[in-house]
């Protein structure tokens, strides 16, 4: 559950933070950054320079560790990409807190998403996922992704689930009422889909239930995309959010990559970027082909994800990072979005490649 703190007891929480990671807890000033949907972001001003902390939150519907995999994943990532992402500096699992580095930089803007941009996350995957390393990761306490999925039946599942609870809307507002009906229209685009790639699968002799070797499994950033990552004034990107983390399917990586909605990434960068994230791994053909099987699969689920509004335990999520949120207006701007979403999946030819 949220808790309310006053503002001296944050200070004085977020000054045992610093004492713990052997920074000195002088706090000259905090404030409240851009409001994510999941967490609370805060820069901090002490006598060593700016840091950043997020205050991660907690419901008992949502068993998700996202302060352990986040700051699991950027300790083994700032190993092995340290251009990459900020430095984690510590946790405070006690209340739901840690302390990271803070970046400079200016957040990308649409049309700054270009094939340079795309090769730069491409790097930064491979350097996660360098052979060696990903070896070593294997006795980390990295954990599964959030959502993690290992054969392509595990995948059609995970959508079949979301969509299955978005169809447990009730249509109490106008808003509710645009929504119930857009669902329904997913779902028969979503059963005529499960069909196409199940088809296609089966002439690919691709086994449906057949998990991933460990070998193939990568270790994702997850909720990876444009709309978390900061560009330096020398070009290069950071990532950052990484509340979703570990180990999953590479074709999963590149089907929310593609997939997700607040930086869309130019669709005919699709093959170059899948062709060089594949190739840490061994038969990166066969990858290949399971991420162009499976993109269709992740637009769907974003969908899904940007109808999360409409479930009680994502509003609250929203909520609490957001305590100003215009909800109806949220709602609304959603079920456009996701409308001309799935017009677009509509008038699409799935081939496998």
């Amino acid at each position: 559950m949220e808790t309310t703190l006053s503002s001296l007891e944050f200070i004085m929480q977020i000054g045992q933070l610093l004492r713990s990671a052997g920074l000195s807890p002088n706090v000259l000033s905090f404030q409240n950054c851009t409001q994510g949907r999941n967490n609370r972001t805060y820069l901090i001003q002490t006598v060593d320079g700016p840091f950043v902390i997020k205050q991660y939150l907690r419901q008992e519907s949502d068993i998700r560790d996202r302060l352990g995999s986040e700051f699991a994943f950027l300790s083994y990532a700032k190993e092995v990409a340290p251009q990459r992402v900020p430095k984690p500096f510590y946790q405070d699992l006690k209340h739901g807190m840690a302390l990271y580095e803070f970046l400079e930089g200016q957040p990308l803007q649409p049309q700054e998403v270009t094939a340079s941009e795309v090769d730069q996350a491409a790097e930064f995957f491979c350097s996660l996922n360098a052979p060696e390393k990903r070896i070593q990761a294997l006795n980390s306490p990295l954990p599964k992704a959030s959502e993690a999925c290992f054969s392509i039946q595990e995948h059609l599942d995970l959508i079949s689930a979301r969509i299955q609870q978005l169809e447990s809307v009730v249509p109490e507002t106008l808003e509710d009422q645009a929504a119930a009906l857009l669902i329904q229209d997913l779902r028969s685009y979503w059963n005529s889909l499960v069909k196409e790639v199940v088809r296609i699968a089966k002439a690919d002799q691709q086994d449906l239930t057949e998990p991933l070797d460990n070998k193939q499994r990568c270790i994702s950033p997850s909720d990876f995309g444009f709309h978390n990552a900061l560009r330096q004034p020398n070009g290069t990107i950071y990532f950052l959010d990484f509340e979703y983390a570990g180990w999953d399917d590479p074709a999963k990586m590149t089907g929310d990559f593609f997939s997700q909605l607040a930086l869309p990434i130019p669709a005919e960068l699709f093959n170059d970027f899948v062709k060089k994230v594949m190739q840490p791994f061994p038969d990166s053909e066969q990858l290949m082909r399971r991420a162009w099987l499976l993109r269709l699969v992740y637009r769907v689920k974003w969908c899904c994800i940007a109808l999360n509004i409409f479930l009680p335990v994502h509003l609250a999520r929203y909520r609490f990072a957001n305590s100003s949120l215009n909800v109806a207006e949220f709602k609304r701007k959603q079920v456009a979005k996701v409308t001309k979403l799935l017009e677009s999946l509509e008038k699409h030819d799935y081939v496998l490649y």
